[in-house]
């Protein structure tokens, strides 16, 4: 009767808090009084399992939760883009890229690095951007960031980036390899992710105005 009801109860617990919580039940049982030392040992990896994987979740469940939030703001920023361009009923020219800019700044004057790519953010693009540009298989991936970048490569001029500054017209830009840009989360039309040096710079792709930096957001790029 006994042996019973504990099964219903490990039974009820697989159903209602998941796989994690039915290995917690697991564990007291492995480990229980009178068990040899084999039994404990197992007991004790089971722990550790249970342990790391509830860490593991956690940690997913606030990446997630990050992502959210990086989302959002990216929506409102879009937004905001699509209003203020729409005010300006202009045709594509230098001047409607002069004035979106302008508008936009004005509209973002207390804007900050960091507002965007928020800090519970951060270390999640930049784990992200490393497992593609590490490695001997990522050597062309390097390669590509590195070239034209106004930071890395000696043939261009370095630039210095601002949150709310225009992306310098005449200054180079640095390609973001296909493999970097399969794993980051995806942006509206209007924004552009880009790399200057090792930072990753959000800049709108119509005022080329400088939305949000995450500084040192790529690994070492020296091709070895």
């Amino acid at each position: 009767m006994k042996d019973h009801a504990t099964r219903t109860c490990r039974g009820a617990a697989r159903h209602l808090i998941g796989s994690l919580a039915a290995l917690c039940l697991a564990v007291p049982v492995l480990a229980g009084p009178g068990e040899g030392p084999q039994e404990k040992d197992q007991a004790a990896k089971v722990a550790k399992k249970v342990e790391k994987a509830l860490g593991t979740a956690h940690q997913a469940e606030e990446e997630r939760e990050a992502l959210r939030h990086f989302q959002d703001e990216v929506a409102e920023y879009a937004e905001l883009h699509t209003k203020q361009l729409a005010k300006l009923g202009a045709r594509e020219s230098v001047a409607t890229q002069e004035a979106l800019a302008r508008a936009i700044e004005a509209n973002r004057a207390k804007a900050r690095p960091g507002d965007i790519f928020r800090p519970e953010v951060q270390p999640l693009f930049r784990r992200l951007i490393a497992e593609q540009l590490k490695g001997p298989d990522s050597i062309d991936a390097r390669k590509a960031v590195v070239e034209g970048n106004p930071g890395l490569d000696r043939e261009s001029v370095p630039i210095v980036v601002q949150v709310n500054s225009v992306y310098p017209p005449d200054a180079p830009r640095s390609t973001v390899p296909p493999s970097v840009l399969l794993i980051l989360p995806p942006l509206p039309a209007c924004l552009h992710y880009r790399f200057v040096g090792r930072d990753l710079v959000l800049v709108d792709a119509v005022a080329q105005l400088i939305v949000d930096i995450l500084p040192a957001a790529a690994p070492d790029l020296a091709v070895k």
